[in-house]
């Protein structure tokens, strides 16, 4: 003969206690009596606790929505920021969207539909002259991250000319890359009959190079180093041309109102950063790379990693130099992107921030834990 002493609110398991002498039992409507010894209930109500804490964690995070554009190496460290935890780690619950093209993300971020973007100087600055304010917090791009790749027959510019050549977006920072990357080797797309087309992905701008269907391409080293390998050749030495690539921008009203969120952000950015430009994690580092690209050759993986870690801003600070090239070439087809200021588009007060604490020396060491 029981007394119910009280019901525990445990989620899932929906029981009453009662003490029975050295025993306790736990009865539930329509289920056997079962007696427990109190050690093993301390131990299950220790056990409990802890997944009520878990699932309070996790409701406490803060939700963002994280968009970049472009599906390829240039997006590791976001890749592992969220893969390997960091942004958990830092308070936040971070759903990351491929959006094809910078300016459709960038139009994204002016809806609301997405929070941070991880996009390049190129469709800010076009956003920028339409009235859209925005701010660059962080850069891990602030040179050329891509190649001018062209076909086995074509060899020198010249060849070039007449031409068909791919792109992520037309607007967007591969776009920018390509026409950086042509005015280089001493083309205009106008003068020389260059066309340059749209796909929206690498993969697909790949593809359609091995294929034929374009004569030249604007990619990444994750595809370009292996096309080399089979017989393309690359024009120019794009990698030494400032241009802000891969940045972390926001608008302003939403840095100003969220501004600790962002922070966090930056936080678990530069830790992943960090964890990525450490030796060590190679392996880990080439694991979410093959993961997101979809990718079985290990040494296209590898190809991507090393092009990506040779590459990228190692302290995440924005190159001005990067914006004035992009302002400097759109300025001739909109006079009024010359008249942006270009500093004030920049606000890397937290980055600052972060670095006078010593958080970004320790974060660059790549030793941080996920936990």
């Amino acid at each position: 003969m029981y007394s119910r002493l009280s019901e525990v609110g445990l989620t899932g398991i929906g029981a009453f206690v009662i003490r029975v002498e050295n025993k306790v039992v736990i009865q539930r409507a329509g289920v056997s009596t079962i007696m427990i010894s109190r050690g093993f209930l301390s131990a299950l109500i220790f056990l409990a606790a802890g997944f009520c804490h878990v699932e309070l964690f996790a409701q406490s995070r803060t939700k963002i929505v994280v968009g970049y554009a472009s599906m390829s190496s240039v997006v590791t460290t976001l890749w592992v920021a969220q893969e390997k935890g960091f942004f958990t780690k830092n308070g936040l619950d971070v759903q990351s969207i491929f959006i094809p093209g910078s300016p459709t993300l960038i139009a994204t971020l002016n809806t609301g539909d997405v929070h941070i973007g991880y996009t390049g100087g190129t469709a800010t600055l076009g956003a920028a002259v339409g009235g859209l304010d925005l701010k660059i917090v962080a850069s891990f791009g602030n040179f050329v991250q891509t190649d001018l790749v062209v076909r086995p027959e074509i060899k020198t510019p010249a060849e070039l000319k007449g031409k068909r050549i791919g792109v992520t977006s037309i607007g967007g920072t591969g776009w920018m890359s390509a026409m950086l990357g042509l005015e280089q080797i001493g083309l205009n797309p106008e003068r020389d009959g260059i066309s340059l087309a749209a796909f929206g992905d690498q993969r697909v701008i790949t593809q359609a190079l091995e294929t034929g269907t374009i004569q030249g391409a604007s990619i990444s080293g994750i595809f370009s180093r292996k096309l080399k390998r089979a017989g393309f050749n690359f024009l120019g030495d794009l990698e030494k041309i400032p241009l802000v690539g891969t940045s972390i921008v926001v608008k302003s009203d939403y840095l100003a109102s969220h501004q600790a969120t962002v922070r966090s952000a930056l936080r678990a950015l530069m830790e992943g950063h960090g964890y990525v430009l450490n030796p060590a994690n190679k392996s880990a580092v080439i694991e979410v790379i093959s993961k997101k690209l979809g990718i079985t050759d290990p040494v296209a993986a590898s190809d991507g990693y090393d092009d990506y870690v040779r590459r990228t801003d190692k302290k995440g600070f924005v190159v001005l130099d990067g914006l004035k090239n992009i302002q400097r070439f759109m300025k001739l087809r909109n006079a009024k992107i010359g008249d942006i200021n270009l500093e004030r588009m920049i606000d890397e007060s937290i980055m600052r921030e972060l670095e006078k604490s010593g958080f970004l020396e320790q974060a660059m060491s790549g030793k941080f834990s996920v936990r």
